[in-house]
């Protein structure tokens, strides 16, 4: 078996570019929860299934917390980003990178 493909993607309230969260923790854990991750850290949440592993981290920023979704799959698995997107009231923002 290949090495499979890790895809990036920002999870952010503008559909244009990432945006931080200006949530506490509490938030982001409950909703995690609610899509079957595990914490596996203070700012790291995974999940993984037959199909795909994902690792969620978030990162603080000077409001609050920008969040990515890495997504390792045989295919790229982005709907299973987008239904975490929805989740938030966010959107997917395939290869975000955090603003200067």
């Amino acid at each position: 078996m290949g090495t499979l493909t890790v895809r990036k993607f920002g999870i952010s309230l503008d559909p244009s570019e990432l945006v931080d969260f200006a949530e506490k923790m509490e938030f982001f854990s409950g909703v995690f929860t609610d899509f079957g991750f595990d914490q596996a850290g203070t700012y790291t949440f995974r999940y993984s299934d037959d199909e795909c592993m994902m690792k969620a981290e978030l990162q603080r920023s000077k409001d609050g917390y920008y969040l990515w979704v890495y997504v390792q799959a045989v295919d790229e698995h982005e709907y299973r980003v987008r239904e975490i997107a929805d989740g938030f009231g966010a959107y997917v923002v395939d290869g975000a990178k955090k603003p200067v």
